[in-house]
C-alpha cells in the first residue's frame, strides 16, 4: 500500500498518514479499528456516492467492529458547499451525539465539496473532533482531501465567495481508493487530472513528462497507472503542508497556481464551471501574464505551449464562452489573496513557479479579455 506521511509540527498531532490502495474501501474498516476501536462512526457523503460505496463501505466498518454508523447526505454540487448545509450538519451532529458514551468519529464519503463542508464542521462541532477524510473523486484524492483546509462558501452583497469562511484542521487519516475513480464522471475525472497537472507544473518536470505522454491513459481511470501518480501528487502537496502548515510563510501560496483567475471564472459561471476545468483556464491565464510581465524563462515559454498542449490534448476549454468579464473582474477583487492588489502564482518554467503582487489589475484584465471569448 503506496502511504504517505503527512509531518506536522503545529498542530496537535505529529501528522497522519494518506493511504493510497486500489480496494482500500472495502478494508477500510480494519485499517480504522487500530485508531478507532471503540468509537461510534457518524459518515457524512452525498447520495450518488452513497448509492456507489455506501454498501461497501458500512460492511467494512462492521467488519471491523463498527456496528450500526449513522449517515447524514449532502446534496452534491458546489452550491450546497453553503452555511445552510454546514447548520444542517451540526445539527445532526448533535442529535446524533446527544448522550453517547464512546467518543465520535466523522467519516467523510465524497469529493471535495463534502470533504470540505464535512471537514468544517467536524473541526468546528465541540471545537473539534476527530474526522478522516475518504475521497472518492481525482481531486480530492491529490489535493482538497490533504493540507487541513477547511470551509464554505458564504454570499456576500458582491455574490457568493468561495471558501470565505472556513479553518484549518487537519483529519486523523486519509483513506484514497483509486478504484472508486472507475465509477467518476469522465468530467470529474477530467477536473481532478488538473490538479495532478498543477502539481507537476509547480514542483516536478519528470512527472509532467510522464503526463504529457499518456493523457489518453489518464482519462481511463485505470486505478494501477493512476495510483503511483497519486502518491506523486500527495507527496508533494504533503512537503509544502509540513513546511508552512497555515499558510504563514508564503510557500503554501505556490498550491494556488491557477486557482486566482480559476476561482473568478468558477464564480462568475455560477459554479457551473467545475473546479479543476477553472483550474486548467486559470493555468493558461497564469502563464500568459507570466509571459506579459517578463517572467517566463527562455525555456518557459516552451513549457508554456507543452502545458497548452496538454491541457487540450486532456479535453479542457482554454477560452471560455458566455462569461461577461466585468462579473469575471468583480469575482477577482473578492479573492481571499486579494490583500491591497492581486497576488498570483506564475509559472517561470517547469518546475519553478514564482508569487507575483500587482496593484493594478489592467494586465490580468488583458489575459482574460483574450481567453473570455
Amino acid at each position: 500500500m503506496p502511504t504517505v506521511q503527512v509531518r506536522l509540527k503545529e498542530a496537535r498531532t505529529s501528522g497522519y498518514p494518506v493511504h493510497i490502495e486500489p480496494g482500500l474501501i472495502h478494508r477500510a474498516g480494519k485499517l480504522l479499528r487500530k485508531q478507532f476501536a471503540g468509537c461510534n462512526v457518524f459518515i457524512i457523503s452525498n447520495p450518488l456516492v452513497f448509492g456507489l460505496w455506501g454498501r461497501a463501505l458500512e460492511a467494512s466498518l462492521k467488519g471491523g467492529g463498527f456496528s450500526r454508523p449513522l449517515w447524514h447526505l449532502v446534496k452534491d454540487g458546489e452550491r450546497h458547499k453553503s452555511f445552510k448545509e454546514y447548520q444542517k450538519i451540526l445539527a445532526a451532529l448533535a442529535a446524533w451525539d446527544r448522550g453517547l458514551a464512546a467518543k465520535p468519529l466523522v467519516l467523510l464519503l465524497g469529493g471535495g465539496v463534502l470533504g470540505d463542508l464535512g471537514g468544517f464542521a467536524a473541526a468546528t462541532y465541540k471545537r473539534g473532533i476527530p474526522f478522516v477524510q475518504i475521497p472518492t473523486t481525482l481531486l480530492s484524492m491529490v489535493d482538497s482531501s490533504v493540507g487541513g483546509k477547511l470551509g464554505i462558501d458564504f454570499d456576500t452583497p458582491a455574490g457568493r465567495v468561495k471558501n470565505l469562511v472556513g479553518c484549518f484542521a487537519q483529519p486523523e487519516a486519509v483513506l484514497a481508493d483509486p478504484q472508486c475513480l472507475a465509477t467518476l464522471h469522465p468530467r470529474q475525472l477530467r477536473s481532478g487530472l488538473a490538479e495532478l497537472v498543477k502539481t507537476a507544473v509547480l514542483f516536478d518536470a519528470p512527472l509532467f513528462a510522464k503526463l504529457e505522454k499518456n493523457p489518453a491513459r489518464l482519462l481511463q481511470a485505470d486505478p494501477a497507472f493512476l495510483t503511483p501518480l497519486i502518491a506523486a501528487g500527495v507527496a508533494h502537496k504533503a512537503s509544502v503542508v509540513a513546511r508552512d502548515e497555515f499558510d504563514r510563510k508564503g510557500l503554501r501560496i505556490l498550491l494556488n497556481l491557477g486557482h486566482t483567475f480559476g476561482h473568478a471564472v468558477e464564480a462568475a459561471s455560477g459554479f457551473r464551471i467545475l473546479h479543476g476545468e477553472a483550474v486548467a483556464f486559470g493555468m493558461a491565464c497564469a502563464g500568459d501574464l507570466a509571459s506579459s510581465e517578463g517572467l517566463l524563462t527562455r525555456r518557459g515559454e516552451a513549457d508554456r505551449a507543452r502545458l497548452t498542449v496538454l491541457l487540450e490534448a486532456l479535453g479542457f476549454k482554454l477560452r471560455l464562452k458566455g462569461l461577461a468579464l466585468p462579473a469575471v473582474l468583480a469575482a477577482l477583487g473578492h479573492d481571499k489573496k486579494f490583500e491591497g492588489g492581486a497576488r498570483f502564482v506564475l509559472p517561470r518554467a517547469l518546475g519553478h513557479c514564482v508569487t507575483h503582487s500587482m496593484k493594478k489589475l489592467a494586465p490580468a484584465q488583458a489575459v482574460l479579455s483574450a481567453r473570455l471569448r
